[in-house]
């Protein structure tokens, strides 16, 4: 759950920023379409505190049982000639009554990306 000071900061980064939302005209109705942020505008808007605070409201809302965390996915990519050997991993969490919930997808130990010059893993929140 984010505090006030990082929703207002998500907001403020949100009219400033150059990245935009996709103007797809698939979205369900009822539903802005995701808005994506690099690392640099993220840092450059929220700090330290912000988080700490929204992990301490997150864990508290976690310990009075409003937080629904499904056990974690893992996926084993073997090696192939197209891919592996690695790993993706998907968890998710959402806390009763707020707006938004988040995934995060992450891939990892694909150390054979290095001979493409590709980073061994990645991931992404939504």
């Amino acid at each position: 759950m984010l505090s006030s000071l990082s929703k207002q900061a998500l907001r403020q980064m949100a009219r400033t920023t150059s990245v935009r939302p996709s103007p797809r005209t698939f979205t369900t109705k009822g539903f802005a379409p995701p808005r994506l942020f690099n690392y640099e505008t993220i840092v450059a808007n929220l700090t330290v505190a912000d988080a700490i605070t929204s992990v301490e409201e997150a864990f508290a809302s976690l310990a009075k049982g409003k937080v629904d965390v499904p056990m974690p996915m893992h996926i084993t990519i073997d090696e192939s000639a197209n891919a592996g050997p690695g790993d993706c991993h998907i968890k998710g969490g959402y806390i009763s009554g707020t707006p938004t919930f988040t995934v995060k997808v992450a891939t990892v130990s694909f150390y054979k990306n290095a001979e493409k010059g590709l980073p061994p893993g990645s991931g992404i929140f939504c």
